[in-house]
Order: structure tokens, then C-alpha cells, then sequence
């Protein structure tokens, strides 16, 4: 996964009203696509979003502003996390509904169930995100170290080297062959 890239406030700004735009013309496709289909499903999706498009809107431009902030230095980018996280509680309150839709329209009897996750989904959502935030701006305040260790001679400690993906992917294999084998054993042990 690529870390997140530093970007600049009009940066932030531009792709966020770009986002927004493409929001409403896929919208506006979408509705006419289902004007002109006879499929109750998908009908009552755009129905959704037209419903929700005012929700979905609200916390893209949440998301915008918290990035905007991020873009900053330090003593700036304190309320991003804020932002990001009210903005991540509303659209999983968004995927929630989405699936109060789906269960509705197929009778699936998780509704109970939906609110009770709702009930404990959005503050641990809000607690996640804030908490995240704030360590991402705390471990970008921290940097690289100031001196980075030398390659010379007279190092008592020999450079450490970043693993590859081929390293890790081979520990794990290894890691999972000796609990297979680890299991065989116990079996054929009883």
C-alpha cells in the first residue's frame, strides 16, 4: 500500500470539489439509467443515494477540509483528525443504511442486529479515527532521525536493511508450513 502523500491545501481543495463534481454527474447518469430500466433494485439504490446525496456530499467536504488541514505543519493540523473522524462516522452511518436497504429489499432479518452494530460501530468508528490521526501527526512531528546511522567502519551496529516483500512473503510461508507441520504432528501423535 502506498503511505499517504503529502499534498498542499489547493491540492486537497481541487481534489475534493473534483470528487464532489464526479459525485453528482454519476448520480445524475445513474438516475437516468434507472428512468429507463425496469430493475426495482438498482431503482431503489439511485433512490438511496438521491436520498442520502446530501449526507454523502456533507462528509465528502468533511473529508476535504480535513485534508486541507493535514497539508499544513504541525500546530495547523490539529483539527484534521477531527474532521476525518466525524466525516468517517457519518459515512459508516451511510454503509449502514445501505445495509438497512439491502435487508429490507431481500428480507435478510438483520435489522436487530444493525442497530445494535450502529450502536457500537459509530463511537468506536469516531475513537479509531481520532486516535489515528493523532498518532499519524504525532509520529510525522517525531521525522527521521537527525543523524542517520553511518555505513562507515567504526559502527559498532552494521546497518539495518528494510526487508522486501519477497522476505516477508517467504516468512510467512515458512511460518505457516511449520504450523501445518506442527499440527500433522499433534494428529499423528493421538
Amino acid at each position: 500500500m502506498k503511505p499517504h502523500s503529502p499534498t498542499t491545501p489547493l491540492k486537497a481543495l481541487i481534489w475534493g470539489i473534483i470528487g464532489i463534481l464526479i459525485f453528482l454527474v454519476g448520480l445524475v447518469i445513474l438516475r437516468f439509467i434507472a428512468q429507463h430500466t425496469s430493475w426495482p433494485l438498482f431503482d431503489g439504490f439511485v433512490d438511496l443515494l438521491f436520498a442520502h446525496a446530501a449526507l454523502i456530499i456533507f462528509f465528502s467536504i468533511l473529508f476535504t477540509i480535513g485534508e486541507i488541514f493535514a497539508a499544513f505543519s504541525f500546530p495547523f493540523n490539529l483539527p484534521f483528525p477531527v474532521f476525518n473522524a466525524v466525516a468517517s462516522v457519518l459515512l459508516v452511518s451511510f454503509l449502514i443504511s445501505l445495509l438497512v436497504y439491502v435487508n429490507d429489499f431481500y428480507a435478510i432479518g438483520i435489522g436487530h442486529a444493525l442497530a445494535m452494530v450502529r450502536l457500537f460501530l459509530l463511537p468506536l468508528t469516531l475513537i479509531i479515527v481520532l486516535v489515528a490521526g493523532y498518532l499519524s501527526i504525532f509520529v510525522k512531528m517525531k521525522g527521521p532521525d537527525a543523524a542517520p546511522p553511518s555505513q562507515s567502519g567504526g559502527s559498532t551496529e552494521p546497518g539495518r536493511k528494510c526487508p522486501t516483500w519477497e522476505t516477508i512473503g517467504e516468512e510467512f510461508r515458512q511460518m505457516i508450513a511449520d504450523l501445518i507441520r506442527k499440527i500433522r504432528n499433534e494428529i499423528n501423535k493421538n
